[in-house]
């Protein structure tokens, strides 16, 4: 009887706990032309809470309640601040302003390249570091999701072509993000992409993701950076089901990174996920 009570008890707090959510539903969009900004992220800093907005600028957040701070942001945008007041009263639309970007002086030389390796490209792991969440209908609480590794480049490097393994994948279809972030104190800093650089799987596909990156004329100075893929949107059949995996080795000298989403606090693991970059380095 005693036992029957504590369940009864547990479920009636889990049930008043989903019940509390707020859930709140919007859009983002461009300040100055009112266009949808696709796969813009929503966080409240310093804490698990946030999603990524669909490819119409549209969004769905869950809150415990309206009293936290969020943080809007895109690739290519400034980041853009709602305070709790705004939220109570109502804000549900918000309109994210473009970045300047300032033209950097083009110099053309003739300097000798050759090709290579930045990061980890075999497939055998010692785990699997798992994305998904079973047993939920729905993850759009889970987007947002970022995961990555520290890489050093010891010479000026040209990027080419991105790749990442999958070593399971039960999605009809997985988008990610690719970010690029400075070292700073040993965690992700200042971010260094201006254009949204994206990968998507369909039908289930496992093994290797690769990206084109010549078009983006990417460059790295010898200085280490975080290189980080961000779940943005899934789509299941069966949403009880469903997950995907980044094999991962043990080793001291990477180091991988991982936050629960746009605004979560990074946490640091001693690692090495399947991930690398091939490369033109000087």
């Amino acid at each position: 009887m005693f036992r029957s009570v504590l369940v009864f008890l547990l479920l009636w707090l889990l049930a008043t706990s989903v019940r509390a959510q707020t859930i709140i539903e919007g859009r983002v969009v461009h300040a100055q032309t009112g266009a949808p900004v696709p796969f813009a992220t929503l966080g409240v800093p310093g804490r698990g809470l946030g999603t990524v907005a669909d490819e119409h600028g549209h969004y769905l957040l869950r809150l415990p309640d309206l009293r936290d701070t969020l943080v809007v942001s895109c690739v290519g945008f400034t980041r853009h601040v709602v305070v709790p007041a705004a939220l109570a009263a109502g804000q549900r639309e918000f309109r994210l302003a473009p970045q300047e970007q300032a033209l950097r002086d083009v110099v053309v030389e003739h300097r000798r390249v050759h090709p290579g390796l930045l990061g980890r490209n075999k497939e055998k792991a010692d785990v699997f570091w798992m994305g998904g969440s079973s047993g939920k209908e729905t993850v759009d609480d889970e987007w947002g999701w970022e995961f990555g590794t520290v890489l050093r480049p010891t010479h000026h490097t040209y990027l080419e072509e991105f790749h990442v393994f999958l070593a399971t994948n039960n999605y009809e279809q997985l988008r990610f993000r690719l970010n690029l972030y400075t070292l700073e104190q040993g965690k992700p800093g200042r971010a260094l992409l201006s254009k949204d650089v994206q990968l998507i799987c369909t039908n289930k596909q496992r093994g290797w993701l690769t990206v084109d990156l010549r078009p983006y004329e990417i460059q790295l100075d010898a200085q280490p950076v975080v290189a980080t893929i961000q779940w943005l949107q899934s789509e299941k059949t069966d949403p009880w089901d469903k997950y995907f995996s980044i094999p991962v080795t043990r080793q001291a000298k990477q180091v991988v990174v991982e936050r629960e989403n746009s605004e979560a606090a990074w946490t640091l693991h001693p690692m090495q996920p399947s991930l690398y970059f091939t490369v033109m380095t000087e």
